[in-house]
């Protein structure tokens, strides 16, 4: 039984928690209070382990009965809940059960949830003043210790870093916030600014919270964002190539390589469309590129597909276009083109050979124009300003425009 534990504060890490009972219990080392915490551990305890562990199991054997519970320091103290948040529900509430229950999940979690790089312990100078205002003393946030998250979510400042031996296991060496923090850094890009708030908002979801793998909607996001392999359109398959290269220039090669490998695989990539990739940092880093909001993976409603609502557009504006052009403005490759207005039920609207009568109809006729030097040069302007391509396109445009005028106007 242990004479006494200190009442962990809001969002407090169970980490912190450990080391402020060494530091209330006046022991003179860290190894001594670990002794006193887990008498019969032949190595160092796991305190320093992000997830439920078992040393909160013994902790709570030699406390009290429900002074502390294993839910609340899972679900409230570990980062179980961010981290099984791309898990089915059904499963991550059985290793809650089997957790609450006694069990060890450390093993079944390290085979869903990819082993990261370690990373040291952060704080917000801001929250670290607030909490000594507040409680006497400062603390180690769980919620900053989501290695991805750059800001604090409250203050929107830079996160630091702890000054810890990263060659030492954190659960071997006491961490503590220094008593002079540095200056608070507020210099931050909007990038990292979308992210924090992505991740917090993860973060406070309920636990219960799925994300929905019928919407596809991370799939229809990468479409909208012109990163779909030419002529797969039907099939949905990414240009893993493109969308690997858009997040290294937008996030650094260091943390793309951390957080996805050396490249993305096609095999890697179907998986993420179907959602089965547990590690919710690579759905963050997606999420932000494609400029989705934060609950679009949870949400029942599918994201608006805007190559549809911009082909009608294009299909009914009366413009004279070629596939090049479309595909120009639609952000995709110009093969794609037909599969998209045939996926979508919209009728060849851009120039081809021929025109767009049937081929019974049609008859081929060559027509010479004679142009002096200032007629081709405004016809030269006519063409950069409509974004026309080709000399016959504009022409068959002037003609079949003024021949549909010269209609109306004769059918009066």
């Amino acid at each position: 039984m242990i004479g006494f534990f200190p009442t962990l504060y809001p969002d407090e890490l169970w980490y912190s928690a450990i080391a402020r009972f060494y530091i209330h219990s006046g022991i003179a080392y860290w190894s001594d209070a670990l002794a006193l915490l887990f008498p019969n551990h032949t190595s160092y305890p796991k305190v320093g382990d992000l997830m439920p562990n078992e040393t909160m199991h013994q902790i709570v054997k030699q406390l009290p009965y429900d002074v502390l519970n294993l839910r609340m320091l899972a679900l409230g103290h570990s980062l179980f809940s961010f981290r099984m948040r791309f898990i089915p529900l059904k499963q991550k509430k059985r290793y809650l059960e089997q957790f609450c229950a006694g069990e060890n999940i450390q093993p079944a979690l390290l085979s869903l949830t990819k082993k990261l790089q370690e990373h040291p312990l952060r704080y917000c100078p801001l929250c670290v003043q607030e909490d000594r205002d507040r409680f006497g003393e400062a603390f180690w946030h769980t919620e900053h210790q989501i290695w991805l998250m750059p800001l604090c979510a409250k203050h929107l400042c830079r996160l630091q870093s702890a000054d810890q031996k990263n060659s030492m296991p954190l659960s071997r060496q006491l961490v503590q916030i220094p008593l002079r923090t540095s200056n608070v850094s507020s210099e931050t890009h909007v990038w990292e600014r979308e992210l924090t708030f992505l991740l917090h908002q993860w973060y406070q979801m309920p636990f219960e919270q799925e994300a929905n793998t019928q919407t596809f909607n991370l799939s229809r996001a990468i479409e909208n964002a012109g990163l779909l392999l030419s002529g797969n359109v039907n099939r949905r398959s990414w240009d893993t190539d493109a969308l690997y290269d858009r997040l290294t220039k937008q996030f650094g090669s260091t943390t793309v390589k951390e957080v996805f490998g050396e490249r993305i695989t096609a095999a890697h990539a179907r998986r993420l469309r179907k959602m089965e990739i547990a590690t919710p940092e690579e759905y963050a880093l997606l999420s932000i590129l494609l400029h989705m909001k934060p609950e679009a993976l949870f949400e029942d409603e599918p994201i608006p597909l805007s190559i549809f609502e911009k082909m009608k557009t294009l299909s009914t504006s009366g413009r004279i276009l070629t596939k090049a052009a479309i595909a120009e403005e639609l952000q995709i490759h110009p093969e794609q083109v037909g599969a998209y207005a045939k996926r979508f039920s919209i009728q060849p609207f851009w120039v081809q050979s021929g025109c767009s009568k049937p081929k019974a109809e049609r008859k081929h006729y060559t027509v010479t124009i004679h142009l002096s030097n200032e007629e081709k040069a405004l016809v030269d302007e006519y063409l950069a300003d409509q974004n026309i391509r080709a000399y016959s396109h504009m022409l068959r445009y002037c003609m079949q425009k003024e021949l549909l005028h010269w209609q109306n106007e004769k059918g009066r």
